[in-house]
């Protein structure tokens, strides 16, 4: 059912799930942390890549100085959303993760509509800084929790070949909405080789910075998250 929720943007098939469910909102138990892991729910398990990446983790992989490819492996980054309660309520913190010696801050950096990489897909990189602004962890009326980016699409995990490494990873990127001029209205643009994903929020513990650092978790917000994703049956809840 989550599946279908949040791919439809919140609306349709709600017939999958049992009537008394469909009555009241019906949610997975939740609950709070200033630490997160970032984990993987495929929203078409028809078009799962193969092995499946439902479940796995949000991680980094080092790619440069300070720079970092977004993929998919068995664990993760502890990440936090950064920011002041007025920014965040309007989107304007930052979703970072700590990293190198001194601890640094590395946020989500999403490449805009107009820039790709050279597979022509619009890259997701955990870079040394605040990352782009509008990456952020969905807020009341959304009923789950999940990472959002501001401009219309969706992340996906696509099966892809890094050439620092010269070996295939699963690479997070975003896949901006195209308008169909059939109907009028916004329909998701799926790249080749890779499939509609929401990354979930599951509550970890913050790591206490050491002496000296130069991040700083002092307007790490105290977020909903869940504590375990994968144990989650989806079908149960709704709508």
């Amino acid at each position: 059912m989550f599946n279908s929720i949040i791919s439809l943007g919140l609306f349709g098939l709600a017939s999958a799930v049992p009537l008394t469910s469909r009555q009241l909102p019906n949610y997975p138990p939740s609950s709070s942390s200033t630490g997160f892991k970032l984990v993987v729910n495929v929203t078409d398990p028809a078009h799962d890549l193969s092995p499946s990446v439902n479940g796995l983790f949000l991680q980094a992989i080092h790619t440069g100085a300070g720079l970092n490819d977004a993929v998919l492996q068995v664990d993760g980054r502890i990440f936090y959303q950064n920011g002041t309660a007025d920014e965040i309520r309007y989107n304007q913190g930052n979703i970072l993760t700590d990293g190198g010696n001194p601890p640094f801050p590395s946020g989500i950096d999403v490449q805009n509509k107009d820039t790709t990489d050279a597979d022509g897909k619009h890259e997701v990189a955990i870079n040394g800084g605040a990352g782009t602004k509008g990456v952020s962890l969905a807020l009341f009326p959304v009923p789950y929790t999940i990472l959002t980016f501001i401009a219309r699409g969706t992340f996906v995990a696509c099966d892809q070949f890094v050439p620092y490494y010269k070996q295939n990873f699963i690479t997070i990127r975003y896949a901006y909405d195209i308008i169909n001029p059939l109907t009028s209205q916004f329909e998701h643009d799926i790249p080749q080789g890779c499939v509609a994903i929401n990354l979930i929020p599951q509550c970890d513990v913050l790591p206490q910075l050491p002496v000296p650092a130069i991040a700083s978790h002092q307007f790490a917000a105290n977020v909903k998250c869940y504590p375990d994703v994968r144990a989650i049956d989806w079908t149960k809840y709704g709508p």
